[in-house]
């Protein structure tokens, strides 16, 4: 059963599990949660948590949540309580840095959860959860969620470039030997941290490649991708009175076609690639924030930046648009892509990451040549000037993920609790 079960899940990371498989009439599970960001922050780490401990508290499950710092203010989500732990900022990201020791005590101290889920385990946050569910004998299921290898690889070679902006060669050979060398040392910990668990899921097939290439046991990996809100992102928004306003006033009374990007404004997002666009003829939209705002505001000046936005200002933001652009090369998955499609919106992303795996492309969407700034502008005035191509696309990637509810899929990774706690029990027999 433990077999079939892993065969009908793996199949296909996007699709939905098959009802006998939700509705399993077994017991609310008691988990404890460890996630790598706030739950005050807005990011995908964070994001997926909250939806899954809503989840939780509608099929009855028991839960608790270990954090970093802040915690919500009343100490509870979904009613179930954070625990915070101290951290540092990073790029505006909490990274957790209590000691492993009072955390792994912590929890062995606690009531024994069923489950242990860790959320983009890289800090001691996440290796003392996985030690203490080794002790503990509770099975771990780790979530991958961000290619925190190329980030590094990334923010070594920045380093190296700062010191010497207008270095020679064998300095730019110092900056790549630099940045293959941050990779390396992260990856080598993330294949330590998810070899550790008794389960490990990846969004797309690409990310479960990277995480093989790392060296992370591929018998250890199973497929889950992400839920989006359909409720909240459609196509019908584009007809309330705040959608249809952002949009007369974006695209200036219907003259200017409205290009839209939304994510954080962080380096690894890459959003200056945007620039190729300047001297088109559109209106460019950048919802975020993050700590390239500044310098974003230079590279694109006659962008409209919006801030970051939530709930219903977003989906409206998202319905007021006309084409959507996703920029970076390093996501393991794309949610913004997700939240896109469910808006009706034809996407272009670059043909890397996560995006390889919820963009067909001349179906839903482009993709572009990663990096490739002349392929970028050329996918968007193809769209701009395709009426026709738009509609059908928007309508091809609103059914593409019509079926990918947040519920549906937290079903789906409940099932793969089940399946880790059944390796568990083998692996320990």
């Amino acid at each position: 059963m433990t077999e079939q079960l892993g065969h009908n899940i793996v199949d296909d990371p996007i699709a939905l599990p098959s009802t006998n498989l939700i509705k399993d009439g077994r017991r609310p599970l008691s988990v404890l949660v460890v996630s790598e960001s706030s739950l005050e922050q807005t990011n995908g780490v964070s994001g997926s948590v909250k939806h899954i401990l809503e989840r939780f508290a509608e099929r009855g499950f028991s839960a608790h949540v270990i954090a970093p710092q802040p915690a919500p203010s009343n100490g509870t989500y979904a009613g179930f309580e954070v625990d915070e732990v101290p951290t540092v900022p990073i790029q505006k990201f909490n990274v957790a840095i209590s000691p492993k020791t009072p955390i792994i005590q912590s929890i062995e101290d606690g009531p024994k959860p069923d489950i242990i889920h860790i959320a983009a385990p890289i800090s001691k946050l996440g290796h003392a959860a996985l030690i203490a569910g080794e002790e503990l004998g509770v099975p771990t299921v780790a979530i991958y969620q961000t290619d925190v290898a190329q980030y590094a690889r990334r923010f070594a070679r920045q380093a190296v470039d700062g010191v010497a902006p207008h270095h020679t060669g064998w300095l730019r050979k110092v900056s790549k030997a630099a940045g293959d060398k941050a990779e390396g040392i992260v990856a080598k910990r993330i294949a330590q941290m998810h070899n550790m668990a008794t389960l490990t899921l990846a969004p797309t097939n690409q990310a479960k490649q990277h995480l093989e290439s790392f060296g992370v046991k591929p018998s250890l990996i199973q497929l889950w991708g992400r839920g989006v809100d359909s409720t909240l992102f459609n196509p019908s928004r584009a007809t309330n009175a705040q959608a249809t306003q952002l949009h007369r006033a974006w695209s200036h009374d219907g003259t200017m076609p409205v290009i839209g990007y939304v994510g954080r404004l962080a380096p690894e997002k890459q959003v200056e690639q945007l620039a190729a666009l300047n001297d088109l003829n559109v209106q460019l939209v950048v919802v975020g924030a993050g700590p390239m705002e500044d310098e974003l505001h230079q590279r694109l000046p006659d962008a409209v930046f919006t801030g970051m936005l939530h709930g219903d200002d977003l989906a409206d933001a998202y319905a007021a648009l006309g084409i959507f652009v996703h920029t970076g090369n390093e996501e393991t998955f794309g949610q913004t892509i997700q939240e896109a499609m469910a808006s009706g919106l034809p996407v272009i992303a670059p043909a890397s990451g996560g995006p390889i795996d919820l963009v067909e492309s001349n179906v839903t969407g482009l993709l572009y040549k990663p990096n490739d700034a002349d392929d970028l502008r050329a996918c968007v005035t193809r769209l701009i000037e395709d009426a026709s191509l738009r509609r059908l696309m928007g309508t091809n990637g609103l059914a593409a993920v019509q079926g990918r509810t947040w519920p549906m899929m937290v079903d789906r990774l409940i099932d793969y609790y089940r399946l880790a706690m059944d390796l568990n029990l083998a692996r320990r027999a």
